[in-house]
């Protein structure tokens, strides 16, 4: 080895801190930003709040798009994840027929809805006038109770909380309480598992032929009436279609969740970066001006140290940079976001026209090569924002599929296809319901060339069941 010493020319990017903070902000969500802009006002004296008509970065920003045409675009082999659409308009429609068999009506609480279960309970048992000892036994499997209602440790464990003094219940003391418990309200609460919970419930109500076959099905048969395996129950319990259809409608009626009913849990909002309108027959994209900041640099503080540049100031100068940083920012981060959400829009005005059956196929690399901009960079925009439409709100990513060939030469979008498959599933006869190879074949017939195996992948990634699970009970 011989050493040298030698001069080479090599060029790379040179990450500063305002490149950092830029791309940091431009993949943040809405409500990360606003918690960083309070953060930089709380600390920073030369930053604060622009008020209406002062100079801004164009966070108000209206972009009036014309009527477009199918966009041509060229085949792509790769798929982008997507993120399933924050709206009630998805698929929410199709959900009582593969949940339950239909919408549950789930018993109303008789106590305030801003009382904690734990709270509930223990007034009930305070009303019952149990003993010391007693009281003691309630508290502790009242505590033990998770938020849907069920006791899910075993009374052996929880009798060890009592120590070994001599004193602690023994396991019918333990057992009394828990019966207990379970006659308060709500309904199944404090059941050490699903069956029982139901079972509770149906005590509860008057005796019938419907009530005596529901209280055999939830006891032993839960798993064969989960599969919808009909035929089955009504062979092994005796039963007509009709009797078992008269408990499965009853059984239907209770609530698995009892706990839930009484559940106060915060509501997490999507609050959209780009609000979409229509006007004049065209669409309209602008930024949501509470996610578009309005900040501007203090005036009279940026000319005092101005005015007396010594090293006194040293540090208001850097937060006067840092300032005019984080302006900057802001008004390339919304310039982009915008962007990116005009090209959106004009790729996907079908889909807004007509629904999602009319998704185009797209990718990311797509915006990318249209709007100059690194791949790298749209994945940043797109990620954790949404978009406000009349359709509902969506996240960016919804937007964006790989395409599907059709016998036409033409170019389908994956979401389409989920579109389609949904859509066959609506108008499905509950007592046939289509299997997988009956969906691939009606696809086919309309020129889409799809295999099997992803139209099962598909309607998994809805939550669809299978077509023996789809299936109602015939009634006659």
């Amino acid at each position: 080895m011989k050493t040298s010493l030698g001069l080479h020319q090599t060029q790379r990017l040179a990450m500063t801190p305002e490149l950092r903070q830029t791309l940091g902000l431009l993949q943040m969500s809405a409500l990360e930003l606003r918690d960083l802009v309070q953060q930089a006002l709380d600390h920073n004296l030369l930053l604060e709040k622009a008020e209406d008509g002062d100079e801004s970065p164009p966070s108000d920003e209206t972009t009036e798009l014309p009527p477009t045409t199918d966009q041509q675009q060229e085949e792509q082999t790769s798929e982008v994840p997507e993120e399933s659409p924050v709206a009630e308009w998805d698929s929410a429609e199709l959900a009582p027929s593969w949940e339950s068999g239909g919408e549950q009506d789930f018993p109303e609480p008789t106590a305030p809805v801003d009382i904690s279960l734990q709270d509930y309970l223990r007034q009930q048992l305070e009303l019952a006038h149990l003993s010391a000892r007693d009281a003691a036994i309630g508290a502790l499997l009242v505590d033990s109770l998770n938020e849907d209602g069920y006791l899910t440790a075993s009374l052996d464990d929880l009798r060890q909380a009592f120590g070994d003094n001599g004193n602690s219940p023994d396991a019918e003391e333990m057992e009394a309480v828990l019966h207990h418990l379970q006659t308060l309200d709500p309904p199944g609460v404090a059941a050490r598992d699903l069956g029982e919970c139901l079972s509770i419930q149906l005590r509860q109500l008057e005796p019938s032929a419907s009530q005596e076959l529901a209280l055999r099905l939830v006891a032993a048969h839960l798993q064969e009436l989960a599969d919808h395996a009909h035929a089955q129950l009504c062979r092994q319990l005796n039963a007509s279609n009709d009797e078992l259809a008269a408990a499965i409608s009853l059984i239907q009626s209770l609530n698995p969740r009892p706990g839930t009913a009484l559940a106060s849990s915060a509501v997490d909002f999507i609050i959209p970066d780009v609000v979409l309108s229509r006007r004049g027959g065209r669409w309209v994209v602008e930024l949501n001006p509470a996610t578009a900041p309005r900040l501007r640099v203090n005036a009279m503080y940026a000319a005092a140290i101005g005015r007396r540049r010594n090293g006194k100031n040293a540090d208001l100068g850097r937060q006067l940079q840092e300032a005019r940083w984080l302006i900057r920012s802001l008004k390339m981060r919304n310039e982009t976001l915008l962007r990116v959400a005009e090209s959106i829009v004009r790729h996907q005005v079908d889909f807004l026209d007509s629904g999602e059956e009319a998704m185009q196929p797209l990718m990311l690399k797509d915006l990318a090569a249209e709007l100059g901009l690194h791949e790298s960079t749209i994945s940043r925009v797109v990620a954790n924002k949404y978009l406000a439409t009349p359709r509902g709100t969506l996240a960016f990513r919804h937007f964006f599929s790989n395409e599907l060939s059709t016998d036409d030469g033409g170019a389908l979008s994956s979401i389409a296809i989920r579109a389609l498959i949904r859509k066959l599933l609506i108008q499905e006869d509950p007592n046939n319901p289509l299997s997988d190879d009956r969906i691939t074949k009606e696809l086919v017939s309309r020129g889409i060339r799809v295999a099997r195996r992803t139209v099962a992948k598909y309607r998994e990634s809805m939550t669809i069941p299978p077509a023996h699970k789809r299936k109602r009970l015939t009634m006659r």
